[in-house]
C-alpha cells in the first residue's frame, strides 16, 4: 500500500475519535475481566492466566461486536455521511478504498488486544500469579480475538459502505454481542459455526471445574480447535472477497 493512502485514511478520522473508541472499550474489557480478581485468585490456586483467558474473551464477545460496528461506522463516516465516495473513487481505486478500511480497523484491532494481553502481564506481575505464562496461551488467545473479529469486521464495513442510515449496522453489531454471549451457554449446538460471532466460544482453550461446598475453581486447558479455525479463516476470505466484489460494482 502507498504511504499516501495511509495518510488521506489518517486525515480522513481526524476528530472522528476512533482511539479514543478503541481504548474505551478496551479500558471497560480490562476493568471487568479483573475487578473480582484478587478475591477468586486464591480460589483457583493462583491461577490468574487461565482464570483471565477465559473471562476476557466471554467479556470480549460482549463488547467487540458493538466496538466493531461503531468502528466501521466511523471508519466509513467520510464516505457515507460525507458524500465523497464518488470524488474520492476519481483519484482511487475503489477496491483500494475497501481494503484501506478494513486494514485501519485491522490496526486498531490489533492495539485492542495487545492493550489486553499487556494488561494481563501486568497484572500477573503485580498480583504475583503462582502458575506461570504458557506461551501458547497468548497465540492462542490472539487467535481467539483476532480471527472471529476481522471476519466481523468486514461484516460491518459492508453494512456500514451499503446502508447510508447507520442505525443498522449498529443494530447488527448489538445482536452479534447477543448471538456471541448465547452460544457460550451452548457449547454443544452446531449453529454457533454459522455465525461469525460464535466463533469467539468455539475458539475457546481454556475450560474449568467449580466445586460448589468449597467454591474452588480448578482451571484446564482445551485443545484449541484447529478445524474450526481454519472454516474460520476460510469464510473471512471468502466473506472478504464477497464485500469487496459488490463494493467494487455498487452503483455511486
Amino acid at each position: 500500500m502507498r504511504t499516501g493512502a495511509w495518510k488521506t485514511e489518517r486525515m480522513k478520522l481526524r476528530r472522528r475519535h476512533v482511539g479514543l473508541l478503541t481504548a474505551v472499550f478496551c479500558g471497560i474489557g480490562i476493568l471487568w475481566g479483573t475487578w473480582e480478581l484478587g478475591e477468586r485468585l486464591e480460589l483457583c490456586g493462583g491461577d490468574g492466566y487461565r482464570m483471565l483467558f477465559l473471562q476476557l474473551p466471554l467479556i470480549d464477545t460482549i463488547l467487540l461486536p458493538t466496538m466493531l460496528a461503531m468502528l466501521a461506522s466511523r471508519l466509513c463516516d467520510a464516505e457515507v455521511k460525507g458524500g465523497t465516495l464518488k470524488l474520492l473513487c476519481t483519484m482511487e481505486e475503489k477496491g483500494r478504498i475497501f481494503d484501506m478500511k478494513l486494514l485501519m480497523g485491522i490496526g486498531y484491532l490489533c492495539l485492542f488486544w495487545a492493550a489486553q494481553a499487556a494488561a494481563t502481564v501486568l497484572f500477573a506481575v503485580g498480583m504475583g500469579f503462582e502458575v506461570s505464562l504458557i506461551p501458547a496461551h497468548m497465540l492462542c488467545f490472539a487467535a481467539e480475538i483476532l480471527f472471529p473479529s476481522a471476519a466481523v469486521l468486514i461484516l460491518q464495513v459492508v453494512l456500514s459502505f451499503f446502508f447510508e442510515n447507520q442505525i443498522i449496522p449498529l443494530a447488527a453489531g448489538l445482536v452479534g454481542s447477543f448471538i456471541g454471549l448465547f452460544a457460550w451457554f451452548f457449547p454443544g449446538n452446531p449453529l454457533r459455526a454459522a455465525f461469525p460471532w460464535g466463533y469467539y466460544s468455539l475458539l475457546g482453550f481454556i475450560g474449568y471445574d467449580w466445586d460448589p461446598a468449597t467454591r474452588i475453581t480448578h482451571f484446564y486447558d482445551m485443545p484449541f480447535d484447529l478445524a474450526m479455525a481454519a472454516v474460520l479463516l476460510l469464510a473471512t476470505v471468502a466473506g472478504y472477497a464477497a464485500g469487496k466484489y459488490f463494493f467494487v460494482r455498487k452503483e455511486l
